[in-house]
């Protein structure tokens, strides 16, 4: 009898352990293990929407903004206006920082305009996520432009980087080397971008491509020139080039619905946006896109030099 009982125990405990088993495995079938408040690789990149989606994060703050991007991006900079502060790169008193958020910030884009790259390289969705690639190239090549402007030859990135890869301790690549592949980029931009009457208003498009590239060749070429350096006819060519494709396209023209004073309304009027005059355009929308610097213009951010005689209405205005 006591033989018995302890037989049963044993069997009762081994069918609840191997219930438990068949339990816990079960489960695993139906709960959804994947973290439902974060987006992961495995679960993204599956349709050309993700893409897109993606590509929308470039056009929050890349593009140039006068006000948004500091003094060196600015009209600022030209020899007929000055602001109304001392520049410290005029005044020769700059000392360089030790951290520039503008170094830091364009290898943020440019880290996430490899992700877009590496991602689509891999993917299998074709010509459907091919415009939103050509954005990728087009951002990488921006914001490599904006650091060469800055710093010369900077390290080149072209990959998705861990912290433990060496390519987190690259040294500055050559000047030309860098000018190298940002032309390759805009090409790849170029070829993989739409043309403007097929593209949304406010994305870049095949013309905006060959646009910038075509003033990226220019400011090096010239560049070139005035130093002596290789390289310099070749790059104005291109941008002579690039330019002649752009009015050959007749994707542009001057902005004439207001008659004599387009000019004054080419910026404010209701539907500037999708005036023909504008070749890249950055969207602001209300509780989505906000820019707080409509009336800069009237604030007073530039005044004449001597190079620059004050117009007659504004002597009066004066008086």
């Amino acid at each position: 009898m006591l033989f018995t009982k302890n037989k049963f125990k044993y069997f009762k405990y081994g069918a609840f352990l191997a219930l438990l088993v068949v339990s816990i495995s079960s489960c695993n079938k139906f709960l959804d293990l994947k973290p439902a408040s974060e987006i992961t690789d495995p679960t993204y990149w599956k349709t050309a929407n993700d893409f897109k989606l993606a590509a929308n994060f470039f056009y929050q703050n890349t593009l140039d903004d006068p006000h948004y991007s500091g003094t060196n991006n600015s009209d600022n900079m030209s020899d007929i206006a000055f602001g109304t502060q001392t520049d410290a790169v005029s005044a020769g008193t700059y000392v360089a920082p030790e951290t520039d958020a503008v170094w830091d910030n364009a290898y943020s884009w440019i880290r996430n305009a490899n992700k877009l790259i590496q991602e689509g390289s891999n993917a299998e969705l074709g010509q459907d996520i091919q415009p939103y690639l050509g954005e990728g190239y087009f951002f990488r090549a921006y914001n490599y432009f904006t650091l060469v402007k800055l710093y010369g030859g900077v390290p080149i990135i072209s990959k998705v980087l861990l912290p433990s890869d060496p390519e987190v301790f690259s040294k500055r690549a050559d000047r030309a080397v860098v000018f190298d592949s940002i032309l390759r980029d805009l090409n790849f931009a170029i070829a993989d971008l739409p043309v403007k009457k097929d593209a949304e208003t406010g994305r870049i498009c095949k013309e905006a491509a060959q646009a910038f590239k075509a003033r990226v060749c220019l400011f090096e070429g010239t560049w070139r020139k005035f130093r002596g350096l290789t390289g310099a006819d070749s790059l104005l060519e291109q941008a002579y080039s690039e330019a002649n494709n752009v009015i050959a396209s007749n994707a542009y023209s001057l902005y004439e619905a207001k008659g004599a004073e387009s000019y004054r309304y080419l910026f404010i009027d209701a539907t500037s946006i999708d005036n023909p005059e504008s070749i890249i355009v950055k969207k602001y929308r209300t509780n989505i896109n906000v820019n707080g610097w409509a009336y800069g213009v009237s604030w007073g951010n530039l005044n004449p030099t001597k190079k620059w005689p004050m117009p007659t209405f504004a002597r009066t205005a004066c008086r």
